[in-house]
């Protein structure tokens, strides 16, 4: 059972591509001073729903008026206790809309998810923007808040086996 504060049917500020759904998890490790959404840290068991309930309203919110790709924030999607309802809900998700882009947001970078027994979800994910917010790094107009968080091409880097960083407008 997945823990989400919110399932955002169309959300143009949390997206890569123009518009997205978005999935907000509950719960964050983290905790980073001055984080922007700290409401969503504590864990709220209040706010589990199936897995299968999550994929298929995400389904319908990706066909609504048009289509859209999948954002993942939170809170921290990758967390140890959110990650195997993460992997769950992208694999029923891109198996019945395989052709969906992926955006998450996490405070992990990519080399603590590439080394961790769930490596698997980077294999479900497009672009990552990695890294915990540090308030003294902040910036505006960005894609991240903090200059130490980097836009990932997961994909080039999978293939690559090397870190492929994506510009702010990567389109594909």
């Amino acid at each position: 059972m997945a823990r989400l504060h919110l399932i955002k049917h169309i959300d143009i500020e949390n997206t890569y591509w123009g518009i997205s759904v978005s999935l907000w998890f509950n719960g964050c490790p983290h905790r980073c001073t001055r984080c922007w959404n700290a409401n969503t840290w504590d864990i709220d068991r209040s706010l589990e729903i199936p897995n299968e309930k999550v994929i298929e309203e995400t389904l319908i919110a990706l066909d609504e008026y048009f289509p859209k790709d999948l954002s993942l924030l939170g809170g921290e999607p990758l967390a140890p206790y959110n990650i195997k309802d993460t992997i769950k809900i992208l694999e029923g998700v891109l198996t019945q809309r395989p052709e969906t882009k992926v955006i998450c947001w996490t405070g992990y970078t990519f080399e603590e998810i590439i080394k961790s027994r769930h490596k698997e979800v980077l294999n479900y994910i497009d672009v990552l923007i990695d890294g915990k917010y540090q308030n003294e790094l902040h910036v505006d107009g960005h894609k991240f808040g903090s200059s130490n968080q980097r836009i990932i091409d997961v994909k080039e880097s999978l293939k690559q086996n090397k870190l492929i960083i994506a510009p702010e407008n990567f389109i594909d």
